[in-house]
């Protein structure tokens, strides 16, 4: 008798641990949480993989840019890291993306969405208004141009208990309506 309820307990405590905490932000799941009437806004988004933004820069950038600055070919190069699991929040929704903000002041957010082939389960990516043949793509981030070269497959996650909380089914029985005997 022990040994099933170790059994059982061990399986239990496995199930959990496989519940994973983040999940990708998709088309579907956007929907879901939506109609859940779950706002955006109230969301804690993840980036799923480490991203790099880079820009040339002037020696006179130099010196008053934030991130790092290194000098490559003889150029200075402004490189912002955005780091796996870092926290967003959704600073603006639009039918097909989302822009969210890893950090706070005025434009700084990255633009993710629906990809051109992408199906209703294929999570929102990192959007580009240029792409290259190599795979990276040039984004806007702090009202500048900035290459994007690793992280270009990136996506959104968010936490599963909003999953969790949207696929709740709210269930009633109609009372009925009784004719009166007047």
């Amino acid at each position: 008798m022990k040994l099933l309820y170790a059994a059982i307990v061990t399986v239990s405590i496995a199930g959990l641990s496989c519940r994973s905490s983040k999940t990708y932000f998709t088309p579907q799941i956007r929907t879901k949480v939506e109609n859940a009437g779950i706002n955006l806004n109230k969301i804690q988004f993840y980036v799923d993989r480490d991203m790099e933004l880079k820009r040339e820069i002037t020696k006179e950038e130099a010196s008053v840019t934030k991130g790092k600055v290194k000098i490559i070919d003889g150029k200075y190069i402004n490189i912002i890291n955005l780091e796996k699991y870092t926290p967003g929040i959704c600073s603006a929704t639009f039918p097909d993306k989302i822009l969210v903000s890893f950090e706070t002041g005025e434009n700084k957010a990255l633009t993710f969405g629906k990809t051109r082939d992408a199906s209703a389960t294929d999570p929102y990516k990192i959007l580009a208004f240029e792409w290259y043949d190599n795979g990276d793509g040039r984004v806007k981030y702090e009202g500048k141009s900035y290459r994007i070269t690793n992280g270009t497959e990136g996506s959104v996650m968010i936490k599963s208990k909003f999953v969790r909380k949207a696929d709740k089914v709210t269930k009633r029985n109609m009372e009925g309506v009784k004719v009166s005997s007047k």
